[in-house]
This record gives structure tokens, sequence and C-alpha cells, in this order.
């Protein structure tokens, strides 16, 4: 049993495959057939050893990769005639025997040239470990640019939000296993299942991303990129969920190829679902699935799902090429899509980010400003000046309600920190850095307009929300920061803005929410019309408090 494979210098013009006493094996092929004939005493006089009988064709797709096999009884001898033209042409053999043979012949040289195998250019990771924030970089080195004729680089964001279960950096790197190499004891073959009969080139060895949580994986490329290439090894019990149609490549199925590292797939398949009108195409298979899929199309970002979580399941991709245009100014990428408008970013629809959630009124039973809530959140801007509103609603059509005041801190992309204090009722716990802004005591129509908090700067800010209260009871609304195309664009009517310099802030210990490295400004303050100035210094104080804290988007 083995895969064959013959090579022609030059295109030939369908093939004919004389075979001798193939009894009880079976030959398997990629290309459809006709038998011409058969040494069955009926058709044609028997072979050498004997009369054939039974002649069967057979079209299978159990493996994921549609096949055509033939078999006979007795002692099959005859002609299978394949169409087309060849430049390779591959069969399998099932059995291992005391011995059959065959031989080839062709029409002649063809006048049509097959096209030739298509390289593919893969990813190569440049780091062991991961980043914080769920971010993996990797490069697409010596894709041949259409504008200018040399090989050039694509880079490569992957975002994996549940991280990974490890990233190798190829045969140099900390881990050089090849998970990409054949399984000869599984099967006898030697032929890669990532290539099919259409690609030139295997992934490089020891460059596979494993993962063993579900999550929703994202790729974004620095230029457009054409027709992608995923392979993948040992899928086993899991699922990948694309939102593109694929077709398979290749499949370590033991019958077109060689098993993947850890064994051969005994059916791998695409499901095709529609809920809603949006389509989504799963790759799910049963043994040891390895192989490739291609993705036709041209993208600057592409995203799939892995099902469930287990032990791991590997991946890389490849690229057969790119038009080195670069993708359009994406603004609030990380929330929402945006696309280019006349030079400028213009927003699909509205994205805002939480910040809080509503607290009932509750007794305050410690004395002084008492921090009864903190959390945090990041938004990313792509325009300079780019709206964004404080609201009670997830669509800025509500104002905040903060008892007795909320200090909202925005710190940038280059460090600056900007902020307000946005009070409701007393402003004796706000932060004297900060200037003030006097908000209703409900949630009433409109939102707050804090644009001037992100400097008309870009990029990722954070935004942290501290809430103090100082005489009892204490509440608050939800909180939102909301940006996009959407906004209604109206602030509250009676928002008062005004600088002031006094402040008084002090942070008693209690049930609240945990809370470190709180900065504690006393400043100066004004009684009538004396002036008393009194030096102002900074306390740095570390608390923590053992109530779970409030819990954030």
């Amino acid at each position: 049993a083995q895969i064959i494979t013959l090579e022609f210098s030059e295109p030939v013009e369908s093939l004919v495959l004389d075979f001798i006493s193939i009894n009880g094996n079976t030959l398997v092929f990629t290309n459809d057939f006709t038998l011409l004939s058969l040494g069955d005493r009926v058709i044609s006089d028997c072979g050498y050893w004997g009369c054939s009988a039974n002649p069967i064709r057979t079209v299978s797709d159990a493996r994921g990769i549609r096949t055509y096999s033939f078999a006979a009884s007795g002692e099959p001898h005859g002609a299978l005639l394949f169409d087309g033209s060849f430049t390779k042409f591959t069969f399998a053999t099932t059995l291992t025997e005391n011995w059959h043979g065959f031989t080839i012949g062709t029409f002649g040289v063809s006048t049509v040239v097959p096209p030739a195998l298509i390289p593919v250019y893969y990813f190569n990771y440049t780091g062991s470990s991961i980043s914080a924030d769920g971010v993996l970089r990797a490069a697409i080195n010596d894709v041949p640019n259409p504008n200018t004729n040399t090989p050039s680089k694509v880079d490569v964001k992957i975002t994996l939000p549940a991280g990974v279960n490890l990233v190798q950096t190829g045969k140099g790197g900390s881990n050089t296993e090849d998970y990409f190499k054949t399984n000869v004891a599984a099967s006898p073959y030697t032929n890669s299942p990532y290539v099919g009969s259409t690609l030139l080139n295997n992934p490089p060895a020891a460059q596979l991303i494993s993962i063993a949580k579900a999550q929703t994986i994202t790729i974004e490329f620095s230029y457009a990129v054409t027709d992608i290439v995923l392979d993948f090894v040992s899928i086993n019990g899991n699922s990948y969920i694309f939102t593109d149609p694929f077709t398979f490549v290749g499949l370590g199925n033991g019958v077109t190829s060689a098993c993947g590292y850890w064994g051969c797939t005994t059916s791998t398949t695409q499901t095709v679902v529609t809920t809603g009108g949006a389509t989504t195409y799963t790759l799910k298979g049963d043994g040891e699935p390895h192989g490739a899929i291609l993705f036709k199309g041209t993208f600057f970002r592409f995203t799939f799902k892995v099902a469930i979580d287990e032990y791991w399941n590997g991946f890389t991709l490849g690229v057969l090429g790119s038009t080195f245009i670069a993708p359009p100014i994406t603004c609030l990428q990380s929330q929402s899509s945006y696309v280019i408008n006349g030079g400028t970013c213009s927003a699909t629809g509205l994205t805002c980010v939480r910040l809080a959630s509503a607290i009932p009124q509750k007794s305050q039973s410690v004395s002084g400003c008492y921090l009864f809530a903190y959390t945090s959140s990041q938004l990313t801007l792509d325009t300079p000046g780019q709206k964004v509103y404080l609201s009670s609603d997830a669509g800025a059509t509500l104002a905040p309600s903060f008892d007795e005041v909320g200090v909202l801190a925005v710190t940038s992309p280059t460090k600056a920190l900007r902020g307000g204090n946005y009070n409701s009722y007393q402003l004796d716990c706000s932060n004297g850095n900060f200037k003030k802004v006097t908000i209703p005591t409900s949630t009433t129509p409109g939102a707050v307009d804090i644009t001037s908090l992100f400097g008309g700067e870009v990029g990722t800010f954070t935004i942290d929300l501290s809430l103090y209260n100082k005489y009892n009871p204490y509440s608050t609304s939800d909180a939102w920061v909301c940006t996009g195309a959407n906004l209604k664009g109206a602030t509250i009517a009676g928002a008062v803005e005004e600088q002031g310099t006094s402040s008084q802030t002090v942070v008693s210990t209690g049930d609240g929410y945990s809370f470190n490295n709180v900065v504690l400004l006393i400043a100066g303050f004004s009684i009538a019309s004396i002036v008393l100035t009194v030096a102002i210094f900074a306390i740095v104080i570390s608390v923590k408090y053992s109530s779970k804290p409030l819990e954030t988007p």
C-alpha cells in the first residue's frame, strides 16, 4: 500500500493506466476515470493471470476530499482513462500483497498548460510569549509586491482573547517539535496533508500556534492579502467556525495523502448553517484531523471561532499573495468598524463602553469622604476631536447621576492625564487637579460632552471612574462612555463647567470596593472674602477593601 506520484517534464494530454492482477486491492484516485477495457472474456480476453469480474467504481467524500476508487474481483487486468492535461498524477493502492503491476501511457504532449503549483507565504512568529492584551505579533516575509516587483513584508496582528497554549518560533525556538510532519507509523505515505495537488510548499517546521481555550481569534494585516491558507493540527472533537466559505486543499486521511502528526482523520466536513440571515461555515473532523483549507478573496481582517475548550489544537496561516494596499483607517477598531469617508473617519454606528453599574440607595456607616466604587475601562479613538459623551445609558441619551460626585480620569496614549469632577450634589470629595462640572441629580434627557478630556489625541485611552460620597445616604446611576456617528449630539441642559480651586478628599475604611494606590489631594480653600492658602501636598495610600470590586465590562 502506498501513494504513487508521477511527474512529467511537460504537460501531457490524457492518461491511460494499464493494471495487472489487482485482485483484492483497490486503486484510489483524485481524478475521475472511464473504464476502457477489462479482461473479463466479455469486453476482451482475460489477462496474464486470469479473468476479471464485477468491476466497481466508487465515489466517496467520506474523508473530506472526493476520491474515485476502482476494484474488481477475480484477476483484474484492464485499462482506465483519465481525461485532462497533467504535469503530475497521483494515486494510491490500499493493500499490501504479493505484487500487482501497472504502466502509464498518454495521448501525447498537451497544448493546454496546467497551472503551476502555488507557493504559500506563511506567518513567522516573532516571540514565544503573548502580550498582556492577548495580542501576538507575526510577519509574512518575502511576499511578491506587485507595485515594486520586489519581495516585501506584511505585518500581522493576532488577537487571542483566551490566550495560547504554545507559540512556536521555528527550529531555533524553545519548542522545536515539528507538528506539521507526517505520521509514517499511522500510514505508509510520505506526501504532506498540507499541500494537496495545488500548493507548492509545507508550513515551516515548528511554527505553530497551539490553543486550549474556546475563543474568537482575530487576524489583522498591515496590507490586504489575497487567499488565506489555514493549516490545522489535531482538531478532533473540536470545530473551527468561519464566516467565509472554504475549500479543502489537503487532508491527512491516509488515502490521498499521509496522515498528520497525531494520526489520521476518518472524516472531515464543512457544515454550512444560515441563521437570521448570517451564514457560518464549520470545519469539523473525526479521528485526528490534520490538513489545509483555502479561503478565496482579499482580506484586511480575518476571524474564526474555536468552539470548545480541549487539551490543545493548533494552526498556522499563510497567504498566496498581497495587493500591498493599506487598509482603510479604522476607528474604534476594538469595538466597531469604521471606514474612510472624505478623508475622515465616519462611524457606522454608536459604540459605548460601561464604566459603572447602578447602585441603589445605601446607607454610609463611615464618616468623611468614602470611595464606594471604582472601575476602569478602555476606549479607542482614531480621529482627533472625535466626540465622546458620558451618559447613564448605552445610547448617550440620558445624563448620569452621581451621589455625591464621580471623579473621571482619562489617561491618553501619550500618558497625559485629564479629568473632571462630575457632581450631582456636594463637591467635598473632588479632585482639586480636575475641573468641576455640575450635572443633574437624576437621569434626565441629554448627555455630558467629555470630548475635551481626550485632548484631540488618537489611540487607546484608559478611563477610570471613582465614585465618592460624604453625607448619608449614597447611590449612583449606570455610567457609560459613548462615541460614534449616531450620537445625538445634545448635551444636557444645566451642565455647568467651572474650574474652581478647592477640594477636600479623604478616604475612609469600610465595606466598599477594592481600590489600590489612591492619591489623596488636600488643597487650600476660600472662606467668604478671606483667602487662606494652604500648601498642596499629596499622600499616596494603598487601601485594600474586602468586598468584591465593581464589575468592569
